[in-house]
């Protein structure tokens, strides 16, 4: 049976150039083109499409995999061209790991800074300026941790190299590894510690994403009544882009590999076997920061504007761009 491992670099190399050609879009447009997305708000999102871009080029680089057997889940790298250094794809399976917590992070954040501008304008200020560097300490210390924990608690021992050394599980893998795991690092018991530390910090963007989203929605519809047509407009696209960033990786990523995650941990209470390549989770996720950004710009009109009138001089007579709402009165609103 062929592997899924086969085509995931290609399918990797697709989500690379996609995110690539996507994100270089973006940043382009929001720093010459669009004037509703202002101050400290346009930091939030050229950081975090910076970082999407990062995320999917460092994927090239550390190709994660993993694998789950009964009680185990193994994880590794499928780069074969830095497979003399192990040491290094570990840390850059960590760092993989990471990037994805650092993008959940910037969301949490950016849904603190668009609650606070609508109920705490003066507070909001204070995400400016000096401000920066405390949320961008917040986001990288957030993927620190994880990744922390995940290369202090999933190591390698003796016992586990055993369990996972069986010949159905390394015949799987002898075209990259020459039929030795002995490069490969995975989780017994540390994987708990390493859940309940990861749990945490992903529980708490959540948290974070929950409380400001159903405020935000409460307050927008209070407020509403008292707000021009235009402001209107601009707060649901804001708020409608925040909802599907976080709903995109959630859908595609949290949930998916929830179920493996835990399975280890409970299946010597069920008995049921497992033997899975679970690695094309990791490959989906390289679906994200293109699919984002993509939805980002369908959202917020203001990118289709200026994308239409990029592709002005190509279009067929009689095509009018227009812009939905006023430049001047959105900056206003936006800008802190």
């Amino acid at each position: 049976m062929t592997l899924f491992y086969e085509y995931s670099y290609i399918f990797t190399q697709c989500g690379f150039v996609s995110t690539s050609i996507a994100n270089t879009l973006f940043i382009y447009l929001t720093i010459l083109h669009i004037k509703k997305i202002t101050g400290t708000y346009k930091v939030m999102v050229l950081v975090f499409s910076f970082i999407g871009l990062f995320f999917s080029a460092w994927e090239l680089v550390s190709r994660p995999f993993c694998h789950n057997y009964n009680k185990a889940l193994m994880y590794f790298s499928l780069n074969t061209w830095l497979a003399e250094y192990p040491e290094f794809l570990r840390i850059a399976i960590g760092i993989y790991a990471a990037l994805y917590i650092v993008i959940l992070a910037i969301i949490a954040v950016q849904f603190l800074f668009r609650y606070f501008t609508l109920c705490q304008q003066n507070f909001a200020r204070k995400f400016g300026g000096t401000g920066v560097i405390v949320w961008m300490f917040y986001v990288f210390l957030s993927g620190s941790i994880y990744a922390g924990t995940m290369h202090v608690f999933c190591g390698s021992d003796e016992f586990s190299d055993s369990y996972m050394r069986l010949d159905k599980i390394e015949q799987s893998y002898e075209q990259m590894y020459r039929g030795t795991l002995t490069n490969v690092r995975h989780c017994r018991w540390g994987v708990i510690k390493f859940l309940l530390s990861g749990v945490a910090i992903i529980a708490l963007q959540y948290l974070i994403i929950i409380y400001c989203g159903v405020s935000m929605h409460n307050v927008l519809q209070k407020e509403f009544a008292q707000q021009s047509v235009v402001n209107r407009k601009l707060q649901k696209q804001f708020f409608r882009a925040l909802v599907v960033q976080t709903i995109v990786p959630t859908f595609l990523f949290v949930l998916p590999i929830a179920p493996f995650l835990i399975g280890p941990l409970i299946q010597p209470f069920f008995l049921f076997e497992m033997n899975f390549e679970t690695g094309w989770m990791y490959v989906i996720l390289c679906l994200y920061p293109p699919i984002d950004t993509i939805a980002f710009m369908l959202i917020v009109s203001e990118y289709k504007t200026a994308t239409l009138e990029m592709f002005k001089p190509v279009l067929p007579k009689g095509v009018k761009v227009t812009s939905e709402i006023s430049t001047s009165t959105a900056a206003a609103v936006t800008r802190q």
